[in-house]
């Protein structure tokens, strides 16, 4: 990145009109303690039944496995509520089985697994899900965070490694709960972020977080790919965005297509309609050695390399695999000389 001062642009520092707007809850900015963020579930009083958490959790596997759930996916799925609501790691909930369940999670018990059994996602019904070390609010307004974005995340400060220095402004196209963009901005203090997304409930979600992060900095743009940024530029662009083919809708997880917004999962074009709209503007928004990250589906490596190629033709475009083999993420590198600037 060539040294400059970073400044706001212009459309940023004015409210926009036309803009939907969207509101935050204050209640939600505290500490991640299960009861604080979602109001729907706190009880309005302690249950009267006192129960081990052993004992909860041997009945709700039952309960999961009577409405026919693997018994490994219950297991998993009932340890994750309770790591999630009291804050603890697997090792120390195991060593503490016999204690009692707190009243105000023995409230609550029955109504969550009996979300379970529906297949709502764990992650939906405690109100927040892990992401690089961090609990991040989500509901069905956003994509819950996966750990194959994590290793995006990774990538890219791997790459932009030194926190010193002239700050680097990032694009996250398709923000959603913003875990792309605030771990950045949380893990290297100088990158300067954007948040674009289509939807102005993810977005709601995305300034939540961004709150509680205490990341007042962090600029929100709804907007359609690049519509919402006009002609700026930026040293980076990221994004996870929707690309899953809908031929492909029969190999998802029941519990994904009945809860997660079918806008950010979905993508026309074989999953590809959103790379191809960021690949034609990548030319305009990228700096002179500006980079660009995507997480893409694990069959759409080549397509992904090729499409960016011919909107870059001397850039640098590498596929990179998951932990798992697969091909998951692509990096699009404009200039020869980026690393001597970063």
């Amino acid at each position: 990145m060539t040294e400059k001062n970073f400044e706001t642009p212009k459309q940023f520092q004015q409210p926009n009109q036309t803009t939907h707007k969207r509101s935050n809850s204050p209640a939600k900015l505290t500490q991640p303690r299960w009861y604080e963020w979602d109001d729907q579930v706190k009880p309005t009083a302690p249950a009267q039944v006192k129960l081990s958490l052993l004992e909860a959790r041997k009945w709700a596997v039952l309960e999961l496995t009577q409405a026919g759930m693997p018994e490994a996916d219950a297991k998993d799925n009932v340890d994750f509520l309770l790591t999630g609501a009291l804050d603890i790691n697997y090792g120390y909930l195991r060593a503490n089985l016999s204690r009692q369940m707190p009243a105000v999670l023995a409230a609550v018990w029955p109504k969550w697994v009996a979300q379970l059994t529906q297949n709502k996602p764990p992650q939906y019904i405690l109100g927040h899900a892990p992401f690089y070390g961090r609990e991040f609010m989500v509901d069905e307004r956003v994509l819950i965070p996966r750990p194959e974005t994590e290793q995006l995340v990774e990538w890219i400060l791997q790459d932009a490694s030194g926190t010193q220095g002239a700050p680097v402004s990032v694009l996250d196209i398709g923000t959603g709960s913003g875990a792309i963009i605030e771990t950045l901005m949380l893990e290297n203090p100088r990158v300067k972020g954007f948040a674009a997304d289509i939807s102005p409930d993810a977005l709601a979600v995305a300034e939540s977080n961004a709150q509680r992060f205490g990341l007042h900095q962090l600029h929100f743009v709804e907007s359609d790919v690049f519509q919402g940024v006009a002609d700026l530029t930026f040293d980076i662009i990221v994004s996870n965005p929707p690309y899953i083919a809908r031929t492909d809708e029969a190999e998802m997880d029941a519990s994904v297509l009945a809860f997660e917004p079918q806008l950010a999962l979905f993508a026309d074009q074989d999953g590809l309609a959103i790379y191809a709209k960021i690949a034609a503007g990548l030319a305009q928004h990228l700096t002179a050695q500006g980079r660009a990250y995507f997480e893409i589906g694990y069959k759409q490596g080549p397509a992904v390399v090729a499409m960016m190629q011919q909107a870059l033709p001397d850039a640098t475009v590498t596929l990179k695999k998951d932990f798992a083999g697969l091909d998951r993420m692509v990096r699009v590198v404009k200039g020869l000389l980026w690393r001597q600037n970063y």
